[in-house]
């Protein structure tokens, strides 16, 4: 397994975009997704850890950044994410319920797709847009 070196400093936390971006999301609660889809919103799952180089890129290059960020602060998106820094058993499972079983990974849920739709491990603007404006049935897309 892949080590920290202890004496590394912490991460920087990135300025503005990453401090709005932690400030969107909501704890991972999978029971809540198929309610939250029930009232029309589209949700973004994250699963994330401290320890998951391509997550931080990922937050630092896409999600926080442009018209991803601005569709995942838009009131009928829920920002989701889950925080796997340390093992934890309903993370694991719901991994494993995509037949995934590292991270990160992402998926978005919505109106058009309640079952999911998961996204590459790199995302892109483009791969997370079209995710979003797919599983809210083109709801997210037309609200800019």
């Amino acid at each position: 397994a892949f080590m920290v070196p202890a004496n590394l400093p912490p991460p920087p936390s990135g300025g503005g975009g990453d401090g709005e971006l932690d400030a969107l999301w909501v704890p991972f609660d999978e029971a809540a997704i198929p309610r939250l889809v029930g009232e029309g919103k589209t949700v973004f799952v994250d699963v994330t850890a401290e320890w998951c180089i391509t997550c931080l890129v990922n937050k630092t290059l896409v999600l926080s950044k442009g018209e991803v960020f601005k569709f995942l602060s838009a009131g009928n998106v829920v920002a989701m994410q889950a925080d796997w820094t340390l093992p934890d058993a309903g993370i694991s499972s719901y991994l494993a319920g995509f037949g995934r079983y590292g991270i990160p990974f992402n998926a978005v849920y919505g109106p058009a797709a309640p079952g999911g739709v998961t996204l590459p491990e790199l995302l892109t603007q483009g791969n997370v847009l079209d995710a979003l404006g797919g599983a809210s049935g083109g709801a997210v897309a037309t609200s800019y």
